[in-house]
């Protein structure tokens, strides 16, 4: 129950997406030739064609400066999009444009953290999975290696990244065990390598 309401808090106000930084935008569908919907504030307007959501979704704004220059734009799932896998839907604006492109998906519980990347924490099984994804001005990229923390579960664990092969090993809520996810390759770590993954 604590791990739902944590969930639904993320949903309202997101770290990721609920900053000093970020600004409201006013939705209005466009009909025409191609339909969309146009996106405005006191000094921006911007244009997705043929939007997934409509303005049934609630759009923020905020200025990317990393490499290329632009603006991010944040379409937040709507009441019918709401649910623990709830996404927030991406585009890229380059500076001096209005139209936007579509980058990719995080999802709305994530957190961003202090190196502009975004943190996602879930628990699936007998397992607590992190996720970090780093926006581009281009596409969305899950960062490798990611951390695990099997508290339920029983798996093929190798003990270091160079062993020739993978052992069982346990975790229990009690005694969690923490390994280092290198796309196939579960790699045995230090319980502290997974500080923070857990609720505690």
């Amino acid at each position: 129950m604590r791990r739902l309401l944590s969930i639904f808090a993320f949903f309202c106000c997101g770290p990721a997406f609920c900053g000093s930084t970020e600004s409201q935008l006013d939705c209005k569908s466009e009909s025409g030739e191609e339909s969309g919907i146009a996106l405005s504030s006191n000094r921006e307007i911007f244009f997705i064609k043929n939007s997934a959501r409509g303005c049934g979704s609630e759009y923020t704004y905020r200025e990317y400066a990393d490499g290329a220059k632009g603006f991010l734009v944040i379409s937040s799932p709507g009441s019918d999009d709401l649910g623990l896998n709830a996404q927030n839907m991406i585009y890229f604006v380059p500076s001096g444009g209005k139209e936007v492109n579509y980058i990719g998906d995080i999802p709305a519980s994530a957190t961003e953290l202090e190196d502009g990347t975004y943190q996602n924490i879930v628990q699936s099984g007998g397992s607590i999975f992190e996720s970090v994804y780093k926006l581009s001005s281009e596409k969305i990229t899950i960062l490798s290696p990611s951390r695990e923390l099997i508290i339920s579960d029983t798996q093929c664990i190798y003990q270091r990244k160079d062993s020739k092969a993978c052992k069982k090993m346990s975790g229990r809520f009690k005694k969690p065990l923490c390994v280092i996810n290198y796309g196939g390759q579960k790699v045995a770590a230090d319980i502290d390598e997974c500080s923070g993954m857990s609720e505690g």
